[in-house]
C-alpha cells in the first residue's frame, strides 16, 4: 500500500457531532424543491428566481414560490457537481474571473440537471437587487433574458463611511418607491393585489423566524458550544427561502429544544474544544471537510457573520406605510454588508461576545464585495483585540481554487499562533 494513503487511513479524526434534528431539515428541503418542480409547471402557480439579500417576504405575501438559483447552486457544490457546471459556463464565454454561483447556475440550468445536485426549473419571472453584490444584478438580467421571463431589480444604495441620517432618509424615500413600483408589477403579471392582512401575516411569521434564530445562535456563547458551523451553513436554508411561512418556524422550534438539551448536558461539537473561531465569509461548499481539519486541531467555529445575517428581526406593530419604511431601512444595513467603518466594531464585539480565539477571513475569488477590505479589517482587529487573523484565498464554489495539502498547513500554523497567543 502506498505510504501516503496508509497513513491518510490510519490518521485518527476527530469525531465531529452534527444535530440530530438536521434529519427534519434534509426533509424540509427535499418537499420544498419537489413542490417547486410541481409548482412551475401548475399555471395558476407563480414562481420567481431571487438571490440573497432580496426580502423574500415580498414574494411569499403574494404566494409567489421563491427558487433560489445561489441555494441550488450550494447543492452543486456540496455534490461535486460544480466544476463540471462551471466549466461549461466557461466554454459558452463567460470568463473564469466570474461568479462560481453564477457559472454553476448557467450549466445547471442549460443541462437540466436534477434538484438534488442543484438543478433549477424555469420561473414565471426574476427578481433581484445588487445590495450585497453587483454581480446579482448582470446575473439575473443575463438568465432572464436567456429565458426570456420578465425581471424586476430593486436599485438599493450602499451605506458608506460617513453617510449621515438626511441622505439616509433619502434611501429610505428611494427604496420605498420602488416597493409600490413592485406591487404595480406584481399587479401587471399576476392579478394579485396587495394585501395587508396577507402582509402583517408574513411579517409576523418572518420575526418570528428569526428570533428562534437569534436564540439558537445565543448558545454558541457557551463553552463547549452546542452547535458549530458544520450544522448551521445548512441550517440557514430557513431564513433564505421560508421567512413568511409555518415550515421554517416548526423546524427552528425543533432545533432549539436540542440545542437547549446539549447545553444542559454541556455537549459541544467535539469532545475537547480549546479554541473558538470566527468564519467570515462564504464557506467552500465544495471542501466542508475544512471544518474537520479545524476539528483535528480541537477548533471550532463559533460565529460567522454570514449564517447569522440572514436573520435580522423585522418590524412589528406598525402601520402599513411604518412598516414599509422600516423595512427599506433594515435593508439598508446587515452585518454580511456594512461598510469598514461599521464591520471592524461590529467584528470587535462578536470577539468579545463569543470568546474567539481567533479569526478567519475568506478572501472569495466569486464575491469580490464581502472581499473588500480585508487587510484593513485584519490589521484592526489583530492591534485592538490581540488575536491572529487568518486571510485564505479560495472560492466558495470552484474546487480549482482549493489545494488540500496547503490549506491544511495553513491551518496548522493558525492554530500554533493562537496557542502561542493564549499562552501570554
Amino acid at each position: 500500500m502506498n505510504k501516503s494513503k496508509k497513513n491518510l487511513k490510519d490518521e485518527k479524526r476527530i469525531y465531529v457531532r452534527e444535530l440530530k434534528t438536521t434529519k427534519y431539515l434534509k426533509k424540509l428541503m427535499f418537499n420544498y424543491f419537489i413542490k417547486a418542480q410541481i409548482f412551475s409547471r401548475i399555471p395558476w402557480k407563480y414562481t420567481a428566481w431571487t438571490t440573497s439579500a432580496f426580502p423574500i417576504e415580498f414574494l411569499w405575501a403574494y404566494d409567489i414560490y421563491p427558487l433560489h438559483p445561489e441555494n441550488s447552486a450550494t447543492a452543486s457544490g456540496a455534490r461535486k457537481a460544480s466544476l463540471n457546471l462551471i466549466e461549461y459556463a466557461e466554454s459558452l464565454g463567460f470568463s473564469r474571473d466570474l461568479c462560481s454561483y453564477f457559472k454553476t447556475n448557467i450549466g445547471a440550468f442549460d443541462k437540466k440537471i436534477n434538484f438534488t445536485i442543484g438543478g433549477i426549473n424555469k420561473p414565471d419571472f426574476c427578481c433581484t437587487t445588487g445590495v450585497i453584490c453587483d454581480t446579482h444584478v448582470k446575473w439575473i438580467q443575463t438568465q432572464a433574458r436567456r429565458m426570456n421571463v420578465p425581471l424586476f431589480i430593486f436599485d438599493i444604495p450602499h451605506e458608506v463611511a460617513g453617510t449621515d441620517e438626511k441622505t439616509r432618509e433619502l434611501y429610505v424615500d428611494y427604496i420605498v418607491e420602488q416597493i409600490y413600483e413592485w406591487q404595480d408589477f406584481i399587479y401587471d403579471l399576476t392579478g394579485r393585489k396587495f394585501s395587508e392582512k396577507k402582509f402583517y401575516s408574513v411579517l409576523y411569521k418572518s420575526d418570528r423566524l428569526c428570533e428562534l434564530w437569534q436564540e439558537i445562535y445565543s448558545y454558541r456563547k457557551l463553552k463547549p458550544s452546542p452547535l458549530g458551523f458544520n450544522d448551521t451553513f445548512a441550517q440557514i436554508f430557513p431564513l433564505v427561502l421560508l421567512p413568511g411561512i409555518d415550515a421554517g418556524i416548526k423546524y427552528y422550534e425543533k432545533v432549539l429544544a436540542e440545542v437547549k438539551k446539549l447545553a444542559a448536558e454541556k455537549k459541544g461539537v467535539i469532545p475537547n474544544e480549546e479554541y473558538r473561531i470566527l468564519f467570515e465569509g462564504i464557506p467552500f461548499w465544495h471542501k466542508l471537510k475544512f471544518l474537520y481539519d479545524l476539528a483535528n486541531l480541537n477548533a471550532v467555529v463559533v460565529y460567522e457573520p454570514y449564517t447569522y445575517a440572514f436573520g435580522p428581526r423585522k418590524p412589528l406593530g406598525l402601520s402599513v406605510e411604518e412598516s414599509i419604511r422600516a423595512f427599506a431601512r433594515l435593508w439598508l444595513q446587515q452585518p454580511y454588508y456594512y461598510n469598514l467603518d461599521n464591520r471592524i466594531p461590529y467584528f470587535e464585539k462578536v470577539i468579545e461576545e463569543y470568546k474567539i480565539d481567533g479569526v478567519i477571513l475568506h478572501n472569495n475569488m466569486s464575491c469580490r464585495p464581502n472581499s473588500t477590505g480585508l487587510i484593513d479589517l485584519k490589521n484592526a482587529i489583530q492591534r485592538d483585540m490581540g488575536i491572529p487573523v487568518l486571510i485564505i484565498n479560495s472560492d466558495m464554489n470552484d474546487p480549482r481554487q482549493y489545494a488540500d495539502e496547503i490549506m491544511r498547513n495553513r491551518y496548522e500554523s493558525f492554530i500554533e499562533l493562537i496557542k502561542q497567543n493564549k499562552k501570554k
